[in-house]
This record gives C-alpha cells, structure tokens and sequence, in this order.
C-alpha cells in the first residue's frame, strides 16, 4: 500500500498508541488497550476519506502491537468488538460495518500470529457474537492467501 505524503499512517500510529499503552500497564493486559484502539478508530474515521480502509489499518497495527506485546489477542478482540456499538455512536459509520472492518484488520493479524491464535479468537467472536465468526474466517482465509 503506499501512503500520500499527507495521508497519516493510520496502522503505525494505531501500533505505536497501542504499545505504549501496553507497556504502561503490561499487568493489566490488552483489554485495558481498548479505549486506545476506541480513540485511534475514530480518529481515523474523522480523518480519512475513506474510513473502511483507515479502521483497516488501524485494527491491523493496534492487533499487531497486542500480539507483539505478549498481549491476548482473543481478550483484546472481544473487547473491542463489545465497545464497537459505543464507538460507532460517535461515527457516521453503521454497527455492522464497524465491525466488519474491524474484524478485516483484525484478521490480517492472523497469518503472522498463527492457526491457534486465530481459532482462539474466532471461538471467542462466536461465543459473544453468534454468526460472527463466519465473517471473520473468510476474512482470514482472505488474510492467509495474501500473505503467501
């Protein structure tokens, strides 16, 4: 992807709030992330024209830093996608699209992070959000055919 010179890197700046909200409170764990991946969403939404490929990138990089951080990636997920009704609130963005762009960046996590991460996350996404974890293997399977 190439970015313009005036485009924000939406995906490094989501990795690097997200990192260094990991490493404030590493106990507490990548749930405590969540208002941070909230604020850098809606960020990217505001600032983008196009706001499905900018919640892409954002959930890519914030993702990334849970999984390189030594995070839950299933937690993280999970409780991102409960705040996603709040989050959406403050978009002019639907629930449903929110939460699909947000499970596409989510998923493109899974070819680096692995088949037990990515089963793990997509039980979790069944367990609280039943039917959603369809959506969310095609994104993998999508997310694995690119990154070979």
């Amino acid at each position: 992807m190439v970015f313009m010179a005036d485009t924000p890197d939406f995906e490094k700046q989501a990795k690097d709030a997200v990192t260094a909200s990991i490493k404030a409170d590493s106990v507490a764990g990548a749930v405590l992330t969540v208002p941070v991946m909230c604020q850098q969403i809606s960020h990217a939404a505001r600032m983008s024209k196009d706001p499905k490929a900018a919640i892409i990138a954002v959930c890519r990089g914030s993702m990334n830093a849970v999984l390189l951080g030594g995070q839950s990636v299933p937690d993280a997920t999970v409780a991102l996608m409960e705040a996603l009704p709040n989050t959406s609130l403050m978009m002019r963005t639907s629930p449903e699209d929110l939460m699909s762009w947000v499970m596409e960046g989510i998923a493109d996590v899974t070819p680096m992070a692995g088949a037990e991460v990515r089963d793990a996350v997509s039980a979790r996404i069944e367990e609280k959000f039943m039917g959603a974890s369809m959506i969310f293997n095609e994104y993998c399977e999508a997310a694995l055919k690119r990154s070979r």
